[in-house]
């Protein structure tokens, strides 16, 4: 992309309030903000007093240089590297000691995407995020947030109009992660996570992509095309398993059988799974291919045999190939490995009820 200018151009970041702040040691504590950008320190705040209401007047000033031809910050980083405001507390000296000791209250994120939007200058109200065992209060609705009044700045936009009507912008937001394992427990080194996505290069028209549950933008008709032109634009890439799995699921969901069945055989041939396996075997039982199905749910199971699901399909099978000794059992691992899909679970009763086996509580 080129850019507007071969000068290094400095970009001003602004803290001037915090709100509702607390601290270790009563509402007047002593604080300060420390500014990081790209893994370099920009600069520390002086040391503000923390009024009775939680306010603090940082009025702190920092900055660093954008290189619009590369060789130090560039445009890539201003799009995926935000900059970080840690918020620390002095703590009150005790006798006899002789250096100060401070306590980390919390950290805020600020985005500077708007300046790869056309502006040269915006203002921003960013939460502060506490620590592990903060006094700050972390987010819950209806009670106010910590948070710092930010301003960024720069003297003149780093991209003129031409280059931002030709350019494309793709963002993705996490919005709530839940069930976080442990590993991922802020303790230790801090660790960053990514999520990589395939993008076609080019094309006559923009499209947005927003995820709900891993289906793009919650609609199966866009979702769907986006995943077959996805599929039929790529033909060399090394990692396609998720785009296989999530247009697997959606001809499933809409009883294209035959279009599930091809595509998890794709999967199932590029990086089987028991995902692959399993979508493989659901489509086939779909279409009344005994055989097959169980020879995918084999497959799914030999690579996973805690996978509840893949277990009730096998008791389909085994109900409905009359096999009652094999059918009891898988439908006995179904329940002890807690079966989710309670529509599944019904279908797996009626058909109990239908051939009158199956189910050791008859």
């Amino acid at each position: 992309m080129e850019q507007v200018s071969s000068i290094g151009r400095p970009v001003q970041i602004t803290v001037t309030e915090g709100y509702d702040l607390k601290g270790f040691k009563g509402d007047t504590s002593v604080t300060f903000i420390r500014a990081e950008f790209n893994q370099v320190v920009l600069g520390d705040s002086a040391k503000i007093t923390v009024s009775p209401e939680g306010t603090a007047k940082y009025n702190f000033t920092c900055s660093f240089e954008f290189n619009p031809e590369g060789g130090g910050i560039a445009l890539d980083d201003l799009a995926h590297k935000p900059v970080f405001l840690t918020v620390t507390e002095v703590l009150p000296k005790e006798k006899k000691q002789k250096e100060e000791k401070t306590m980390v209250l919390g950290q805020a994120v600020v985005d500077l995407l708007p300046l790869l939007e056309g502006e040269s200058s915006f203002e921003t109200m960013v939460p502060l995020h506490p620590v592990p065992g903060s006094p700050i209060e972390p987010f819950r609705s209806g009670v106010k947030q910590c948070s710092l009044e930010v301003k960024v700045f720069v003297t003149e936009p780093l991209l003129t109009a031409a280059q931002i009507s030709g350019g494309s912008l793709l963002k993705v937001t996490l919005e709530a992660a839940y069930s976080v394992p442990e590993s991922f427990i802020p303790v230790g080194p801090l660790q960053n996570y990514m999520v990589g996505m395939q993008v076609p290069s080019a094309g006559e028209k923009d499209y947005s992509i927003f995820f709900k549950n891993g289906t793009l933008n919650g609609n199966h008709a866009e979702a769907k095309a986006c995943y077959e032109r996805t599929i039929s634009f790529v033909v060399d890439a090394s990692e396609m398993h998720f785009i296989f799995l999530r247009l697997g699921q959606i001809y499933l969901e809409e009883k294209e059988y035959e279009k599930a069945k091809k595509t998890y055989l794709q999967a199932c041939k590029r990086s089987p799974s028991c995902l692959t396996w399993l979508g493989l075997g659901i489509a086939c039982y779909r279409l009344e291919e005994l055989t097959e199905a169980e020879d995918a749910l084999s497959e799914a199971n030999a690579l996973n045999n805690y996978n509840a699901e893949v277990w009730a399909y096998l008791a389909l099978v085994c109900l409905k190939a009359g096999r009652q000794l094999e059918a009891e059992q898988a439908y006995k691992y179904t329940m002890k490995l807690k079966l989710k899909d309670e529509n599944l679970l019904a279908e797996l009763h009626m058909v109990q009820e239908t051939v009158g086996f199956g189910n050791p509580s008859f």
